[in-house]
């Protein structure tokens, strides 16, 4: 809870208004970057709170939905908008649309909105306002009169032989095989180019080239091992034979394996305290007169004992074998043969092309140790990824199904349906939404919602605005759920609840290293892109293909 006790100036009354510093600090309270709010074109009174328990309600983010804006955004509004903010010098990165209720109460509908990202102390005052007025002209121009605008402060950002998964969970005890997951061969696996171990991304997923059979590929997002504030932006391709360097490509970054070491560490001097209370309660029983009493409490000691230990010995040697790859060279799993230059706004989806191709060496990943796509879930308990998938305004007991504690890709979704929604599942406005889950290197498991509508999102080079490009939006699963990704997750795969692929994650949007929404570029996209390039690539991989 946030409480407020300053004193803040009476607005003017039905009339936008130029929001004070408390209202622009806390206005957006709820999201998980604290953006700082510019200008909004509705004239609604922030009602700040007042009394003993003044306590700000948190707001949080809800998918646009069925609404008109939706079917005129891209061709009509984004662009518009766009294009206005420009001829105003705005230095806009991100034109986004939901709608924003208080967070845990149901609203039907929820207001929508038409979100403008600025750089951070570009948009001040006055122009702000006469900003948000201008956008909120188009809006009601093109019939939208119940849209309003909310400019604040942001920035897109990109995001930047191991163990074969248990598949029956039985090798280990439950607390060690959650973390030997970081270093299995499922989806979420964190890399690096090798050259710079401290740059960290995420394996997308893996996928056979049907003119090259027998060799696994994994595909990620380009920028995870092509720097392109260092490195020119140009087309990559490896021959194999020349005197070209390979661009090799490990699994985890420096700081990605020490701090797995030390949690491991961490964990393991936790139960050792664990060991020491139960030996002390031992000795305690030991002496009790009431002796039916005392042989009860020695039985549930000794058994706790004897697990504590067990998950210690666990963990020792997990600890023991990762110890074995601090070496990085002890760490490469291939190299890049591909990664076509990033480019904006590319050809008629629109996406950003971002994408890089790793083949993968069979002394790292194989036969032996190659399961195919999926998903650990495991560090969820089942009934909690259960409940998480499941949308507010689901029907009782109408829970989605999905293989648990590892889900396999099953397909994909397309465009069509990611943007018209036809699920079971509602949210709060009683909308279709699609729930998502990814494993990020950084972020590890998380549940999300899939916007409706794309967002257009901008980068700036040496103060200099680039094109504007598309990308699907995903956010956090509620207020309380934090977001969806952070940095280190970019490359990592986001799947329906049946694993079904939408597509892969490239940036997010935040005015801190918190993101309040996830920009995601489409599967289909990607195939058709890889397609361009004579891979026919097949995405349900089997060990025995290798």
């Amino acid at each position: 809870m946030v409480t407020v006790n300053h004193t803040v100036p009476e607005p003017p009354t039905n009339a936008p208004y130029l929001p004070s510093v408390i209202e622009a600090k806390h206005y957006l309270y709820g999201f998980p970057s604290k953006p700082r709010l510019v200008a909004r074109s509705n004239p609604d009174i922030w009602e700040r709170p007042t009394g003993p328990e003044a306590y700000l309600k948190p707001k949080e983010l809800i998918i646009l939905g069925a609404h008109p804006l939706s079917v005129v955004w891209e061709d009509t509004i984004g662009p518009a908008l766009d294009a206005y903010l420009l001829g105003q010098q705005v230095k806009v990165s991100v034109l986004n649309c939901f709608r924003i209720a208080l967070a845990g109460e149901a609203s039907l509908p929820p207001p929508p909105f038409v979100f403008v990202g600025v750089i951070r102390d570009s948009l001040l005052g006055q122009a702000g306002l006469d900003a948000a007025l201008g956008c909120r002209s188009i809006l009601v121009e093109n019939g939208l009169d119940d849209v309003h605008v909310i400019i604040y402060e942001s920035a897109f950002t990109r995001f930047k032989a191991l163990y074969k998964p248990d598949l029956d969970g039985t090798n280990d005890p439950a607390a060690a095989m959650l973390q030997r997951f970081k270093f299995s061969t499922s989806l979420g696996l964190s890399i690096s180019p090798a050259e710079s171990p401290n740059v960290e991304g995420t394996g997308s997923f893996f996928f056979l080239d049907k003119a090259k059979p027998g060799v696994l590929f994994l595909l990620t997002a380009r920028h995870v091992l092509f720097n392109p504030l260092k490195e020119e932006n140009e087309d990559y391709f490896f021959h194999a034979g020349s005197n070209q360097a390979a661009g090799k490509v490990m699994f985890m970054g420096k700081a990605a394996f020490d701090s797995c070491c030390q949690n491991i560490e961490v964990m393991i001097d936790a139960l050792m305290d664990d060991v020491n209370d139960f030996r002390s309660g031992l000795e305690r029983v030991n002496v009790l007169e009431d002796r039916e009493r005392a042989e009860r409490e020695k039985t549930v000691l000794e058994r706790k004992l004897a697990a504590t230990t067990a998950s210690i010995e666990s963990y020792q040697n997990l600890l023991d074998d990762i110890r074995n790859w601090g070496d990085e060279g002890n760490r490469v799993i291939g190299h890049v043969t591909l990664s076509p230059r990033i480019s904006v706004n590319y050809g008629d989806d629109g996406y950003t092309d971002d994408w890089a191709v790793i083949e993968i060496y069979p002394s790292m990943i194989g036969k032996l140790n190659f399961v195919g796509n999926i998903m650990d879930l495991s560090s969820l308990p089942r009934h909690k990824l259960k409940m998480s998938i499941k949308p507010h305004q689901s029907p009782p007991g109408n829970l989605p199904s999905f293989k648990y504690p590892l889900l396999r890709f099953s397909g994909t979704i397309s465009d069509e349906e990611m943007f018209s929604p036809n699920t079971k599942f509602k949210h709060q406005d009683n909308d279709p939404v699609i729930m998502v889950i990814k494993n990020g290197g950084m972020s590890n498991l998380t549940v999300g919602r899939l916007n409706n509508i794309r967002a257009f999102v901008r980068e700036y080079v040496n103060d200099q605005p680039g094109e504007m490009s598309k990308e699907l939006c995903v956010l956090p699963r509620d207020h309380k759920s934090g977001p969806f990704s952070a940095r280190g997750d970019s490359g990592s795969a986001v799947i329906d609840g049946i694993g079904r692929v939408c597509g892969i994650i490239t940036g997010g949007d935040g005015s801190t290293d918190n993101n309040d929404c996830t920009f995601v570029t489409s599967i289909n996209f990607l195939l058709k892109r890889l397609q361009s390039f004579g891979i026919d690539a097949n995405i349900y991989p089997h060990p025995a293909d290798l």
